[in-house]
């Protein structure tokens, strides 16, 4: 794996071939779950109980872009982990989490079910839903897997909440050989690579999966459900230069103080307006397609019609100013420097919110 160099809690390959990776297996046994904590807390809140001499825990993963993959162990202690309403609308992006058990297992809670695992069983569940886990020692691959990229239309999508695909079927013996397959081989990857396998990953998933759906299922709940339509509108709207709490409001059919109640779980509408908006500028002073456009033009066409306002939240939410985004050719967004503080799973999951996947 070649030189690493620590970063914080955690380790970031020194010699990247072109797919991200990171590793908090390594950091000091009295950081390590505070690291592994922290590295899971986009998908889960996270505690332990009953911790014994035998406590080890683990967890590295790789970028490639609509797919991150990695493996984690919890041992000897009893780990719950929790993903709740207020967890999803905090940190809600249209994805699954797919998790492969390779030893030991878990129960699953989700829509009032328990589910008990095995070796071999692949679990999903929908990012955009509460569910919980629950373990006194597991190991398993796990994939984060844009909705976009699955292939699925969706009443499909919905039905996947809670899904688990048992290891005596087919889907799941090829889905798990393609993940053990994936966390040996994108090591030596370069990026190009590793993004198109990505994609075929994804539409392989949703191929397998999709034969297995019922028809129907429990939906997400009212509130939720109300959240992401919000937030589907916003992203699909950001170019737009009316777009603020009035056109939403209008478009979702509701007035300016229910669409206010139904977005407080994720602060102000504007703040989320201005972040999303900044996010899709950093993503694109780092593509060599927009090469010809000024800086100015890109923030305009994004809905920015100041130059000093947004040079300045520019500046405070990633630390640095547009022109040096650029001339880093996108590593803010792709590779934190060592030594940032970043941890960089959530990083990453954020991130997938501005993915734009081909049709």
């Amino acid at each position: 794996m070649g030189e690493v160099q620590e970063q914080r809690n955690l380790r970031v390959r020194a010699e990247p071939p072109g797919v991200p990776y990171f590793n908090v297996s390594n950091a000091p046994p009295e950081l390590r779950f505070d690291a592994y904590a922290e590295s899971v807390d986009p998908i889960f809140d996270t505690r332990r109980e009953a911790v014994s001499d035998a406590f080890s825990v683990g967890l590295d993963g790789f970028n490639a872009g609509p797919v991150l993959i990695g493996r984690s162990r919890m041992w000897g202690a009893a780990f719950h982990y929790d993903r709740d309403i207020r967890k999803v609308a905090q940190t809600g992006v249209e994805a699954v989490l797919v998790q492969i058990i390779t030893r030991g297992g878990d129960v699953r809670l989700h829509d009032g079910e328990a589910i008990v695992t095995r070796p071999g069983d692949i679990c999903v569940a929908d990012m955009t839903r509460p569910f919980a886990t629950r373990t006194d020692g597991c190991e398993n691959i796990s994939m984060v897997v844009h909705h976009g990229a699955l292939g699925l239309d969706e009443p499909r999508l919905d039905g996947l909440h809670g899904l688990v695909l048992r290891r005596e079927t087919l889907a799941a013996q090829l889905l798990g050989e393609h993940a053990r397959m994936l966390v040996e081989r994108l090591p030596q990857a370069g990026a190009d690579d590793a993004l198109a396998v990505a994609r075929a990953t994804g539409l392989m998933m949703g191929g397998l999966i999709a034969p297995t759906l019922q028809e129907s299922g429990p939906r997400a709940s009212v509130a939720v459900a109300a959240l992401f339509r919000i937030k589907r509108f916003i992203r699909a709207n950001l170019a737009h230069p009316e777009l603020g709490p009035d056109m939403v409001a209008r478009a979702m059919g509701m007035s300016r103080a229910s669409l206010y109640r139904a977005f407080a779980p994720l602060g102000s509408i504007g703040d989320f307006i201005r972040r999303q908006r900044l996010e899709r500028v950093l993503s694109d002073l780092g593509d060599a397609a927009q090469r010809g456009k000024s800086i100015a033009e890109i923030a305009y066409g994004w809905g920015f019609a100041d130059w000093s306002t947004f040079s300045r939240a520019f500046k405070a939410a990633f630390g640095i100013t547009p022109s040096e985004a650029r001339t880093g050719a996108g590593l803010v967004l792709h590779q934190p420097e060592a030594g940032a503080g970043d941890v960089l799973l959530p990083h990453w999951i954020r991130t997938m919110e501005t993915l734009r996947l081909p049709a």
